[in-house]
């Protein structure tokens, strides 16, 4: 069939059946890749192996598949919503924010029946908003035109190769300052490159960087990324600046670093076994 000829009710179809349309090969990829059937995606080189295809020709057949179901849902009010909803919540966070973040934003709106893997098809399939893959520096990520893929990466390692040569995390919003002051006059069109939230988002997707109240860098800095209950328990004692109770030191490791449960006993703990660095009264 000519799909430039097929006309989709979008009111009565789904996302699924509208990949009918599609050639078999191009479901059969597009279903894995995005996890449409199991919420869970499958990278295009184990499809390959599976089916006995090098990783490009999968990718060959990904970009097929999508360019034919881009035609067969262009112009649907339903899916164009989508779209424009992507754009203005981009835009309105500095044109870039990570995959989940973008998902989990269009999530909250509602706009039609879509779950997350839906969604991100959706917005993939499209030439205005581009798709940012994971690679060696940066975590998967959504932006807007004029932003570009080489100037992404090209700031991705400046900031690792700064915080590795400095030693140290700064203060997150001076360091935005330097980075504005780099790029923003040697791409002076592109003003997302003038906006702090550019920026503050843009670190969330460069592999090996972290931010944490107020401050910027690497992983391994304890300032911006600790991880034991050692090192949260002085975080917070430097953060403050005075005396706590045990039980109120649990406290504010638990709202401090939500991300993992921890008990009071544990932390008197580690207060008591660590008294060469905690004085306990």
């Amino acid at each position: 069939m000519d799909d430039k000829k097929i006309k989709v009710d979008i009111e009565k179809t789904n996302v699924k059946d509208i990949l009918q349309y599609c050639k078999p090969k191009e479901q059969l990829v597009l279903f894995k890749k995005f996890g449409l059937t199991t919420g869970k995606e499958i990278p295009l080189q184990k499809i390959g192996e599976v089916y006995g295809l090098t990783r490009e020709r999968v990718r060959q057949i990904e970009n097929q598949g999508l360019m034919r179901f881009r035609r067969l849902i262009i112009g649907n009010e339903k899916y164009l919503k989508v779209i424009e909803e992507a754009k203005k919540i981009l835009d309105t966070n500095g044109g870039f924010l990570i995959e989940d973040e973008l998902i989990a934003k269009l999530l909250n709106k509602g706009i039609g029946k879509f779950n997350s893997q839906e969604l991100k098809m959706i917005i993939v399939s499209d030439f205005d908003v581009y798709y940012l893959k994971r690679n060696k520096k940066i975590w998967k990520g959504f932006y807007l035109d004029p932003m570009f893929e080489d100037l992404l990466t090209d700031i991705a390692e400046y900031v690792v190769g700064y915080f590795t040569k400095l030693g140290q995390a700064t203060d997150l919003y001076e360091f935005v300052d330097k980075l504005k002051a780099k790029y923003a006059p040697i791409y002076d069109a592109i003003n997302y490159l003038h906006n702090n939230l550019f920026y503050t988002n843009f670190f969330k997707s460069i592999k090996g960087i972290s931010t944490f109240y107020g401050k910027i860098g690497l992983d391994s800095f304890t300032e911006v990324n600790p991880k034991t209950i050692k090192q949260k328990i002085q975080y917070i004692l430097r953060r403050i600046n005075k005396p706590l109770h045990y039980q109120e030191m649990a406290s504010k490791v638990m709202e401090w670093f939500p991300d993992k449960p921890v008990k009071v006993n544990t932390v008197h703990n580690e207060l008591v076994k660590n008294n060469t660095i905690f004085v306990n009264m």
